[in-house]
């Protein structure tokens, strides 16, 4: 717009020079106000969410601490040889501290069925001219394979192997020659004295790959009949009928991967997991004292100098009481008794855990107000009540399930604090739509001035260049000289 770019150009005035001014002055009256808002908004956005982030890693850490992760076993394993493995095990929660030699005498194993010596001259051979069933047996388990007509030996082996009702039973040929022929092995994984596999049929035709024949002779006979494993618990004979042994002490599962040398055992020691708990434990006090730190950070006031300059900034949530009111209800919980745990174990102060002068967790070292330090009553339930730690934190009522329960009200979607975000959001949206507004109001204003001052410079040059005229017709008249007689 030309009339805009030359405004003035009439007049001679800065008339352009002052509507800019005035703009500005009414830019800044306006912008500053709804800056400041969206500036304060925006901060307390920020320190909502973390809040909401710090809560969340306290209950975080808090969790760790609930069920039965504080009632953890380890197990520690000698093997009687370096680099080889005879024995694994683990432990229940519940199963109690012990040391164990550990003997493995016997391997559990599957049954082995071969057929008699040249029984079938090759792999081609006919098993069956006409149609019949198989059904092999081990323990619980069985299936059934159909034979047709004119079946081979080798498309038996792979029908046995391909049956998607296979439990676990392998069908090999061995093509050995000379007085053995060509044999039919079978294995199955199916371990334990007295689960032998075995082979029945209903089809006469089919003796020849049975172990229970329709007619007079089986085929098939046990090469190796499955047996269980056998170990020896210092000194204690005990079987199984796989190689795992459930609760051979109580609560403890050892599985058996091989024999063991002659004269030497294995050693299997199980214990209570006290530094896995001890570093959980130090992990909830380092939360809680970072909530306490960030809480302290948000809520501060503003800290001004001796010569009036602001030497600390107020924090995001300076006045707001929702982070203080959260964190008392937070130090109520850990400063109450934990109904249902035991009496020797049910606070933290029982476990050694105290709130300092700054109101921060700590494990104290201090004999300054007992004998007994929080350190000393720290290790004492670790050592003598380790298994009540879970009572105290995992407990219906313990001190975790509280704190979740009053944390996820703050921090779930839907909750106080959620809610909160979402008023801060909205608040935002309608500052940014009063900026827009007044974006478009200052762009009138600055259309409307620049309207009447080139309104004004039209009409200021007009008069200007009457002026000129005025003046100029003036000094074109004759001068009037007056003489006077002597």
């Amino acid at each position: 717009m030309s009339s805009i770019n030359f405004l003035g150009a009439a007049s001679g005035l800065p008339l352009d020079q002052l509507v800019s001014t005035f703009v500005d002055v009414e830019r800044k009256t306006k912008m500053a106000r709804i800056e400041k808002t969206k500036s304060t908004l925006n901060a307390s956005l920020s320190g909502v969410g973390q809040l909401r982030s710090a809560l969340s890693g306290f209950l975080d850490a808090a969790k760790k601490l609930s069920g039965e992760s504080l009632k953890a076993r380890t197990i520690s394993i000698t093997q009687p040889e370096e680099g080889k493995t005879f024995i694994q095990a683990t432990a229940k929660n519940t199963a109690s501290a012990a040391s164990f030699d550990v003997k493995v005498n016997q391997l559990a194993k599957g049954s082995r069925i071969e057929s008699a010596d040249n029984l079938f001259s090759s792999a081609d051979a006919v098993v069956s001219t006409t149609d019949g069933e198989l059904t092999f047996e081990a323990g619980d388990k069985s299936f059934t394979v159909a034979v047709t007509a004119g079946m081979t030996l080798n498309q038996l082996r792979l029908r046995i192997n391909e049956s998607g009702e296979n439990f676990g039973v392998n069908a090999n040929i061995l093509n050995a020659g000379g007085t053995t022929g060509t044999k039919l092995v079978l294995t199955s994984n199916v371990t334990g004295q007295g689960n032998d596999l075995v082979i029945r049929n209903n089809n006469t035709e089919l003796d020849n790959v049975s172990t229970e024949p329709t007619g007079a002779t089986p085929g098939l006979a046990l090469a190796a009949a499955a047996q269980d494993a056998i170990i020896e618990l210092d000194g204690i004979a005990i079987s199984s009928a796989t190689n795992t042994f459930e609760d051979a002490v109580q609560d403890i599962s050892i599985t058996v991967v091989n024999e063991t040398p002659s004269g030497k055992n294995a050693r299997l020691q199980v214990a209570t997991d006290k530094k896995a708990a001890e570093d959980n434990i130090q992990a909830f006090i380092r939360s809680y004292n970072a909530l306490v730190d960030q809480i302290g950070t948000l809520t501060r006031n503003r800290i001004m100098g001796a010569d009036g300059s602001v030497t600390l900034d107020s924090g995001a949530l300076a006045g707001d009481s929702l982070p203080r009111n959260i964190l008392n209800q937070v130090r109520g919980i850990l400063g109450a008794e934990v109904v249902g745990a035991p009496d020797q174990l049910n606070s933290l102060f029982a476990l050694g855990i105290t709130l300092n002068k700054s109101g921060k967790l700590e494990i104290s070292t201090s004999t300054e107000f007992s004998s007994e330090t929080g350190k000393m009553r720290f290790d004492k339930a670790l050592t003598e009540n380790y298994d009540d730690l879970a009572k105290l934190f995992g407990g219906d009522n313990g001190l975790v399930k509280q704190l979740d329960s009053l944390i996820t009200e703050y921090t779930k979607s839907g909750g106080l604090i959620a809610n909160r975000q979402e008023n801060l959001q909205l608040r935002l949206r309608e500052n940014t739509k009063a900026s827009e507004a007044a974006s478009r109001y200052i762009a009138s204003y600055e259309d409307s001035l620049r309207k009447r001052y080139a309104a004004l410079d039209s009409l200021l040059g007009q008069m200007q260049r009457q002026q000129a005229s005025v003046t100029a017709a003036l000094s074109s008249l004759p001068s009037l000289n007056t003489k006077k007689s002597s």
